[in-house]
């Protein structure tokens, strides 16, 4: 007696702890392991035999087995015909979820199954937009739903066609358990559609959803939004490097949608077609100071207007020895700041051919000029005498600049006869736009418009109030009504014309979600204290270039930077959020001057050693349903040869283990044992057989469905099932009514086990992805085993009769 009392307290201590959430359940397991040993409820043989138990070393291996099949990406493969259902409404999420993991139940090992689809799962609640908690419980609920459609599927299948056996009755066949399981998962799934998502958490305590936590703290999805190039579009035949998009407007293309195909992450060179719709991430007020004629109009007056007067000229001249620019970058010169003289091309010392004007190889966009592909860092490198410089300005400022001696050579015919010397229309197209009151470039300097450092054209006249403002100051700032005139090239007007042209997209809310693949990722890199790139900007460390990774934003001083990032000094303690391929941030996290956050996130898959995966899979299933050996053996072996054959490391295989659900089940396993010791199961289980007995058949199925499904809650349903079949078969000889009706209630509530996280591995599993608590399982497990009992009710005495 006083160890049935012992036992009840301890039980109900445990059960408070689960329900409250005080503690980590696997302290509360510790808890119970240590008074059932303590108060000798258990020998110490029995207490220790949970961590050898079969249970717990099948869990363990399925972790490694699940950990090779996602790093070969066997998993995503698995999972990704459900992606296609990832902008169904969540109902249909739900359906097609459990009734996969349903089907895949019938014939692979529950918590195999559960393994499998848990990546899945959370791959698709990320592409949906939905919290994780919205699909992975109804994704476990129907693995537990399915287990039992065939004799080989679960351990209570097995255990009570064995009872039968030896009982000397004609034991089930394979396919017995078929139809009354297809009617309950019928009714669990109609359940969980119609009422149990209503029960289920919006979004768990202490998740993020679709987004990880990185991503969310940088508000990852809130700049993400869509460009569409129209029929006729300038941009058609070009690269994205040529639209000028991330150097212009400092977006990044994240990906390019082209008819029904997403592609991540494009190259530079990727040429763009019509009717692509571009992927970009970034301050979407850049794009907004380029887009359309409500913030710039193209006007065909003003063009060189007064201009011509004012005898602009391009000139070119050499850094000479001793000059004041040497050592200077084109950033630092007071060469447009106070002389008022713009470089349109800049040839290094000693570089082959000379500049050809503004719109050959030296030009502004030119093989040779600042914004040209050989010129990237131009702007930011030091001069040297040497040097060649291709300038446009006034003869004045041109004659005060060699003057002073900071260019020598100064060729120029502005010098050389002033009278005769060729206006400034001769020195390459202009372009002029209208500034609208209500753009957004008012109130914004040239400097900051980046029309100049970052499209290569130079404002060299500003119209404002009937007066022409001859080159600007970068301090400039820009007014309403104001006519800008632009130098440079066809090629450089005709991208400013198409941004103009782009057209804002719908951007659906799952958009974001869908940006990551298991080649494409983003994370967070901070420098490493050991770093030698403290006070580089990323323009001159030629990051993209270099590592292959597009920099989204910066964080510094707790917020995040998206603007101005290419110029801006990196300082120690900065953590950047990178986006690209994840070979890109593998090579990344083993560069000595960064550390990478999330190493999963850094991680290629191995897709050489999908195949070999799959097969050690398909092995270990095989044999375990061909009853070649012991589940948790051949579990085992596979874990090894995953090792063995580097589908993944040995340290990534210690990470992949959940020592916390391991501990928790070698712990509570002792609580069955206690309850079988002590006969408190036989004991209620004969208590209620015979309340009920002289009801009919049915009310007996009731009451033996009942106790087991209680029982299975907290008892391993092995133990169970083992410790209820002889209650089944003697209450069928004593009541005369069929043993194979009794056994088959046992073996389906044996399975039954939905409302407690203790009560399979299979929500053990999605407890912590999913951030439930154990009021969850209880607020959604209660009403569907009550569904799931009366369906078994109901139908089991038609299916078997009495």
């Amino acid at each position: 007696m006083l160890q049935l009392v012992l036992l009840m307290g301890i039980t109900l201590a445990a059960l408070v702890l689960f329900i409250g959430g005080w503690l980590a359940v696997d302290l509360v397991g510790l808890l119970v392991f240590s008074a059932l040993a303590l108060t000798g409820l258990v020998g110490p043989e029995e207490a220790l035999a949970g961590f050898s138990s079969p249970a717990v070393i099948t869990v363990l291996a399925m972790f490694i087995l699940s950990a090779g099949l996602s790093r070969t990406g066997v998993a995503y493969r698995l999972g990704q015909p459900l992606q296609r259902f990832a902008k169904s409404p969540e109902w249909v999420l739900i359906v097609v979820l459990m009734a996969a993991a349903s089907i895949f139940s019938a014939l692979i090992n529950t918590t195999t199954v559960a393994v499998i689809l848990l990546p899945a799962t959370m791959d698709l609640a990320r592409r949906s937009g939905r919290a994780p908690s919205r699909l992975l419980l109804p994704m476990a609920l129907g693995c537990l739903l399915g287990g039992p459609f065939t004799g080989i599927s679960t351990p209570p299948n097995i255990l009570v066609t064995d009872s039968l056996r030896n009982a000397g009755l004609t034991p089930f066949a394979i396919f017995d358990f078929t139809p009354i399981t297809g009617a309950i998962v019928l009714a669990g799934i109609v359940f969980v559609v119609v009422a149990g998502r209503r029960l289920l958490p919006a979004a768990a305590r202490g998740q993020v959803a679709a987004s990880g936590g990185t991503e969310a703290s940088y508000q990852f999805d809130a700049h993400v939004f869509s460009l569409g190039v129209l029929p006729g579009s300038p941009l058609a035949g070009r690269t994205l490097m040529e639209t000028r998009l991330g150097s212009a407007l400092q977006l990044t293309v994240v990906a390019l949608r082209r008819g029904e195909d997403l592609l991540l992450a494009p190259r530079p060179d990727e040429r763009l077609q019509e009717g692509d719709v571009l992927v970009v991430h970034g301050p979407v007020e850049r794009f907004r100071h380029f887009h359309g004629s409500k913030h710039l109009r193209a006007t065909p007056g003003h063009v060189a207007e007064g201009l011509a007067e004012r005898r602009l000229l391009v000139a070119r001249g050499v850094v000479a020895e001793g000059s004041a620019l040497v050592g200077q970058s084109l950033a630092e010169s007071s060469l447009r700041r106070e002389h008022r003289v713009h470089v349109l091309a800049l040839d290094p010392a000693g570089a082959p051919g000379a500049a050809q004007g503004p719109t050959g190889p030296s030009g502004p966009t030119g093989p040779n000029g600042p914004n040209g592909p050989n010129g990237k860092g131009m702007a930011h490198r030091p001069l040297a005498a040497g040097d060649a410089l291709t300038l446009l300005a006034e003869p004045a400022a041109l004659a005060e600049v060699a003057r002073l001696g900071l260019l020598a050579g100064l060729e120029t015919p502005a010098l050389a006869q002033e009278e005769h010397a060729p206006a400034v229309p001769a020195a390459g197209p202009y372009m002029s736009l209208h500034v609208p009151p209500e753009s957004a470039l008012v109130g914004v300097s040239l400097a900051e418009s980046h029309l100049g450092n970052k499209f290569g054209l130079t404002v060299v006249g500003i119209h404002r109030d009937g007066a022409l403002l001859c080159m600007p100051e970068p301090g400039e700032v820009i007014q309403g009504e104001d006519v800008l005139v632009l130098h440079g090239s066809e090629r450089d007007f005709d991208v400013l014309r198409s941004l103009q042209d782009l057209a804002p997209m719908p951007t659906p809310p799952s958009l974001a979600a869908e940006l990551e693949s298991q080649r494409i990722g983003a994370t967070e890199i901070l420098l490493s204290p050991r770093t030698t790139l403290t006070g580089k900007t990323l323009a001159e460390l030629r990051f993209r270039e270099h590592y292959g990774l597009s920099v989204l934003a910066l964080w510094r001083g707790g917020k995040a930077l998206r603007t101005g990032l290419p110029e801006l000094p990196l300082q120690f303690g900065d953590a950047m959020l990178v986006y690209g391929s994840r070979k890109s941030l593998e090579a990344v996290s083993r560069d000595a001057d960064f550390l990478v956050l999330d190493q999963e996130a850094a991680q290629a898959p191995r897709l050489d050693k999908a195949p070999l995966a799959a097969a050690i899979m398909f092995a270990v299933v095989l044999s375990a349903i061909l009853g070649l050996a012991p589940i948790a053996i051949t579990a085992l072996a596979g874990s090894a040869l995953m090792v063995l054959f580097r589908c993944l490391s040995m340290e990534e295989a210690y990470r992949a283990i959940e020592w916390k659900v391991i501990f928790l089940i070698a712990c509570m396993l002792p609580l069955g044992v206690a309850v079988e010791n002590t006969g408190a199961a036989r004991m209620g289980a004969e208590v209620l057989i015979s309340t009920v007995g002289h009801l009919g058949p049915r009310w007996v199925v009731a009451a033996l469905f009942l106790v087991t499904v209680l029982g299975t809650q907290v008892i391993p349903t092995a133990a169970l099932v083992v410790l209820m079949a002889p209650v089944a078969l003697s209450a069928a000889a004593d009541l005369g009514i069929s043993p194979h009706l009794l056994m088959m209630t046992v073996a389906m509530a044996a399975s039954a086990s939905f409302a407690s996280p203790l009560s399979h591995p299979a929500h053990l599993l999605v407890m912590g992805p999913g951030g439930y608590r154990f009021t969850d399982y209880l607020r959604v497990g209660i009403p569907l085993t009550a569904v799931v009992m009366a369906a078994s009710v109901w139908l089991l005495p038609i299916l078997w009769p009495a």
